[in-house]
């Protein structure tokens, strides 16, 4: 009943303030018919109006239209009775039925008009909301993607500069730390680990860099288990030569058989690949699940491309450095390279005031043996020697191929009698050399010049030709010697 009533007092309220005044005028009809009959009938009139009028009025007022509609119903029926009561004739009743049910009529024809544009104003606005909705959910869309090209703007730009700053980078060393660095700072995984493993090929051992957050140190670290090769992860990136992901690692058949203490969850691995070679791999790892995304990887073999690029880049310039520097044949100093570092250690030696000696070796009849054997004898000749003279040195010392079979030695810190020694030495160990060609033994031997730095030599070249200068004394007084600059002294 009280579900009726409410559903009757939403139609109600429905109805504009027309339709209202109509009932309420309509209700009042039967009773205003009883109150004229009431009259005719030496009735009072006031009591109809007492009974409709100020009740009707006081409902409408402080009541509301429901509670108006049911005091109203009431009044009529109450006209209804008067009328029975009062023996009038048939045609009364019916009027009075009949302006009832018209009344009733038209509420319910206009309630039903009523529900209807209700149910297309509900209708119109749900489906308002919903294009609110979706509106919301556009946006929030749009947002997402925005926040997601901003992460991948931000992202290939740290590439970016990192590329730039590795340009300007020729140290290995420098290379893995500027990796190490832009990787853990462009992903940033709670918890994450960032290693990167290096194969040196020309050493033969490995070298290994890991960085664990944004705010350590990078570090150094040779004997953790997940930097060695044969780890399980990073022995198969080595083997499969290709990049690795894995979002869970307790259900990748692959590696079911890892110690639970040496598990991580979430990994993804790229191998640094120059040309078929695999040069090392880079590593991100987390202990939570799906730490990773499939985007993540592709990032991540950016970086491998890029930090093999520069790895490369380093190994050329130290290779165009080393043949700009060093003698393809024997492996010494070129000349000039040798001389720019005379010059720099005669200005520490006189700022200093520490001893500096140089000599100039030359092996002797060197054209005839080279003619007699063949240049390449020749060449093992001069390897021979070279030999003899970084063996004979301290690695402070510097050794240099000076031209054709022509060598120069500097020895730094050293005072004439240590050169002297070191001189004679050598002399001797190429002395005793056999060399074997054909069978048959061969030798030769060395003449050596030497000269000390006094104060007076600011100039590389001059204080080499004075050792030269005792080179030319050594050859002149039958070779296979040692002789000094301005000096009497000589050691056969």
């Amino acid at each position: 009943m009280l579900k009726k009533l409410l559903q009757t007092h939403e139609k109600l309220e429905s109805l504009n303030q027309y339709q209202r005044w109509v009932i309420v005028v309509g209700s009042a009809f039967p009773a205003m018919a009883a109150s004229y009959v009431a009259l005719q009938n030496d009735g009072d009139v006031l009591i109809g109006l007492f009974m409709f009028y100020v009740p009707v009025v006081l409902s409408v007022v402080l009541l509301g239209m429901v509670e108006t509609a049911v005091l109203t119903g009431v009044l009529a029926l109450i006209a209804m009775i008067n009328l029975l009561s009062v023996g009038q004739p048939v045609w009364m009743l019916g009027l009075f039925l009949a302006s009832l049910a018209l009344n009733y009529y038209l509420w319910f024809t206009w309630t039903e008009e009523s529900d209807i544009k209700a149910f297309q104003l509900k209708k119109t606005f749900e489906e308002f909301e919903l294009s609110i909705t979706d509106l919301r959910l556009a946006h929030e869309k749009t947002e997402l993607s925005y926040q997601a090209n901003q992460i991948k703007i931000q992202r290939y730009t740290a590439l970016n500069e990192l590329a730039r700053s590795l340009a300007l980078t020729f140290k290995t060393q420098d290379v893995v730390k500027l990796l190490i660095e832009t990787i853990s700072k462009t992903f940033m995984v709670p918890g994450g680990v960032y290693s990167l493993l290096l194969f040196d090929s020309s050493v033969g051992k490995e070298m290994h860099a890991v960085r664990y957050s944004v705010d350590t140190e990078m570090e150094v670290r040779l004997n953790r288990e997940r930097l060695h090769a044969d780890n399980p992860f990073n022995a198969w990136v080595i083997a499969q030569k290709k990049p690795l992901v894995i979002h869970d690692a307790s259900s990748d058949f692959r590696f079911q058989n890892i110690p639970e203490e040496s598990r991580v969850q979430s990994l993804v691995a790229g191998p640094l690949m120059g040309g078929h070679e695999l040069m090392g791999l880079i590593r991100m790892e987390s202990s939570a699940v799906n730490a990773f995304r499939q985007e993540d990887a592709r990032l991540l073999s950016n970086f491998c491309d890029l930090g093999t690029v520069s790895l490369e880049h380093v190994a050329l310039y130290h290779q165009t450095i080393e043949l700009a520097t060093i003698d393809g044949l024997t492996g010494l100093y070129v000349v000039r390279y040798y001389k720019d570092r005379v010059r720099d250690e005669i200005f520490r030696a006189l700022e200093h005031k520490f001893s500096l000696c140089v000599m100039m070796i030359d092996v002797d009849h060197f054209k005839k043996y080279n003619d007699n054997y063949g240049h390449l004898i020749g060449d093992k000749v001069l390897k021979l020697v070279a030999q003899i003279l970084k063996d004979s040195v301290r690695v402070v010392d510097l050794v240099s191929r000076y031209g054709g079979e022509e060598f120069s030695v500097l020895l730094v810190k050293t005072p004439m009698e240590g050169a002297l020694q070191v001189a004679e030495r050598i002399r001797q160990k190429v002395q005793e050399q056999e060399i074997d060609v054909a069978g048959q033994k061969t030798g030769v031997t060395v003449s050596i010049g030497l000269a000390e730095l006094n104060a007076g030599f600011k100039d590389a070249e001059a204080f080499i030709d004075l050792a030269d200068q005792g080179l030319y004394r050594a050859k002149a007084e039958g070779r296979n010697r040692v002789c000094l600059a301005k000096s009497g002294r000589d050691h056969e």
